[in-house]
C-alpha cells in the first residue's frame, strides 16, 4: 500500500492589489526562507566557475605551455583571456539584467559555462584555447552582475552584506578544488596534458549549475514587481517566499509611471558618484594585486621548491586553505565591523606582506627560504578577509534595485581591468625588474585602496546599518 504526501501548504496568505503592494510587502516583511537559500546557492555558481578556472589553470599553465608549444606572449594572452572576456561583457550583463531580468541570463550563462571548459580541454592549438577562454570570460562577465544583484535583492538588508560575503570562502574552496585535481597526477609523475583534466572538470561543475538553475531559478521579486505584470510578480513573490498570494487588481497599476531606463551615466550622478568612485577603486586595486600575485602562487612556490611539483601543489593548497579560513572569519565579523573596516584591516595585511617581500625577495636553489611562501600565504589570507569580499559585495549592497545590475556590472568591469593587467603584466614585470621590485610596484594598490576607504564617504541610514554598510538606496 502506498501513501501520498501532500505538498506543504504556504505559511502565509497575502492579498495584493497592485505591484506597489508587492514592493511594500518586500520592504515591510524582510525574510530569508529555504527557497531563498536555494536560489542564493544557485547564484553563487558563477563564483564557483570563476575561481575554479583560476586554480585549475594556475597549476596547469606549465603543462599547457609544453603541450601546445606556447610562447611567453601567448601564455600571457591565454591566462588573461578570461579576464578580457569578462571585461568586455560585465557591464553589458549588468545593463541587460536591469532591463530584461535575471532568469534568462542565468540560463544562457550556465550553458556557456558548460561549453567553454570542454572547448578549452579539447584545444589543439593556441587559437582554439584562446577562443574558448574568451567565451568562458564572457560567460563569467555576464553572470557575475546578475548573480550579485540577485543575491542582494533576495536577502534582507540586515544579512545581505554578511551572506553575500560567502562568495569569498566559496571561491577559495573552488580554487583549492582546481589545484587538488592535479595532485594525484603530480604524485605519479604524470605532467603531460594535466591541464586538460583540471580545466575540463570545470564543465562538470557547470552542468550541475545548469540543472539547478533550470529547476529552481526565478526572477528577483523586486525586479519582477517593477517590470512584469501583477500576476507574474505575485507568482514570483509566492514561490520565492512560500506565500499564498491572492491577486485582486484595483487598477492602480494602470496609472503607474513607466519605468525609467537607467544607464551608466547615472552611476556618476550626484547621488551615486561617491559610491561609484569607491566601488571602482576597491574592485580595481584588489583584483590587480590578487591576480598579479595570487594566480602566480605556484610560480612563486616553484622559485623556492624548484621542479618539485608535489610541494608546489601542496603549498598552493595550504595558501588557499588559510585564505578560506580568513574569509570565513571575515564573514563572521561582517555584521560587527562592516565592509569598510574589513577592507582596511585586509588591505593593511596585504600591504605589509608585499613590502616585506619587496625587501627580502625569494630565495631558492641550494638555500631555500620558506618566508616568502608564508608571506604570500598571509597576503592571500588578508585579501580573503577583507579586500576580496569588498570588491564584489560593496556594489551589490550600495546601489538601489533599479541600477544594481549596472552598478555590479561596472564593479565587475573595473575588477576585470585590474585582473587583466595583473595576469598579463606580472610575468613581464617580473622578468624585467625582478621579484623584489615587482612586489613593491604592486604594493601601490593597497595604499590607494586604504586612502579611498578612509576618505570617500557615502550616506549610511543609521548607526546599526552603518555597521552593516547598508547605505540609503538613493
Amino acid at each position: 500500500m502506498t501513501t501520498s504526501v501532500a505538498p506543504k501548504a504556504p505559511s502565509e496568505t497575502v492579498v495584493v492589489h497592485s505591484r506597489r503592494d508587492i514592493l511594500r510587502y518586500l520592504e515591510d516583511n524582510p525574510k530569508n526562507t529555504p527557497r531563498v537559500g536555494i536560489l542564493f546557492a544557485i547564484a553563487m555558481t558563477s563564483v564557483l566557475a570563476d575561481a575554479y578556472d583560476l586554480g585549475s589553470l594556475s597549476i596547469g599553465v606549465s603543462s599547457m605551455t609544453k603541450d601546445l608549444g606556447l610562447t611567453a606572449t601567448q601564455v600571457g594572452f591565454i591566462t588573461s583571456a578570461t579576464a578580457l572576456g569578462a571585461l568586455a561583457s560585465a557591464l553589458v550583463g549588468g545593463i541587460i539584467a536591469d532591463r530584461t531580468g535575471r532568469y534568462k541570463l542565468f540560463i544562457i550563462c550556465a550553458v556557456l559555462l558548460t561549453v567553454a571548459p570542454i572547448g578549452i580541454c579539447l584545444s589543439v592549438n593556441f587559437w582554439m584555447a584562446l577562443f574558448f577562454r574568451v567565451i568562458l570570460g564572457i560567460a563569467i562577465g555576464l553572470d557575475m552582475p546578475v548573480a550579485f544583484s540577485f543575491m542582494a535583492e533576495l536577502l534582507t538588508k540586515e544579512t545581505n552584506a554578511k551572506f553575500i560575503n560567502f562568495w569569498q570562502p566559496l571561491a577559495s574552496f573552488s580554487n583549492i578544488l582546481g589545484v587538488s585535481i592535479a595532485l594525484p597526477f603530480a604524485i605519479n609523475a604524470v605532467t603531460s596534458h594535466i591541464w586538460r583534466f583540471t580545466v575540463g572538470f570545470g564543465a562538470v561543475i557547470a552542468v550541475v549549475a545548469l540543472v539547478l538553475r533550470l529547476k529552481y531559478s526565478e526572477e528577483s521579486p523586486q525586479w519582477s514587481a517593477k517590470h512584469q505584470t501583477l500576476e507574474q510578480a505575485a507568482s514570483v513573490l509566492g514561490k520565492t517566499y512560500d506565500l499564498n498570494v491572492i491577486v485582486e487588481p484595483d487598477g492602480s497599476d494602470d496609472t503607474m509611471e513607466e519605468e525609467q531606463k537607467h544607464g551608466v551615466r547615472e552611476l556618476f550622478g550626484q547621488k551615486q558618484r561617491a559610491k561609484t568612485v569607491l566601488v571602482s577603486i576597491c574592485a580595481f586595486a584588489q583584483q590587480l594585486q590578487y591576480y598579479g600575485v595570487g594566480f602566480y602562487i605556484p610560480v612563486i612556490a616553484a622559485m623556492v621548491f624548484g621542479k618539485d611539483m608535489v610541494s608546489t601543489i601542496v603549498a598552493t593548497i595550504c595558501a588557499q586553505g588559510l585564505g578560506m579560513l580568513a574569509s570565513l572569519l571575515g564573514v563572521r565579523l561582517t555584521s560587527r565591523l562592516g565592509l569598510r573596516r574589513l577592507g582596511l584591516v585586509g588591505y593593511a595585511i596585504v600591504l605589509v606582506c608585499l613590502v616585506w617581500m619587496g625587501l627580502i625577495g625569494v630565495h631558492g636553489g641550494q638555500d631555500p627560504s620558506l618566508l616568502p611562501v608564508f608571506l604570500v600565504v598571509f597576503l592571500l589570507a588578508g585579501t580573503s578577509f577583507g579586500p576580496g569580499p569588498l570588491s564584489k559585495t560593496l556594489a551589490a549592497v550600495v546601489y538601489p534595485t533599479e541600477i544594481r545590475g549596472i552598478g555590479t556590472g561596472w564593479s565587475e568591469t573595473m575588477g576585470r581591468v585590474g585582473s587583466a593587467i595583473g595576469l598579463f603584466f606580472f610575468p613581464v614585470v617580473l622578468a624585467a625588474i625582478g621579484i623584489k621590485s615587482t612586489m613593491l610596484v604592486i604594493a601601490i594598490c593597497p595604499i590607494i585602496a586604504i586612502v579611498a576607504l578612509l576618505t570617500v564617504r557615502w550616506g549610511e541610514k543609521s548607526q546599526r546599518q552603518s555597521r552593516l554598510v547598508t547605505p540609503e538606496a538613493g
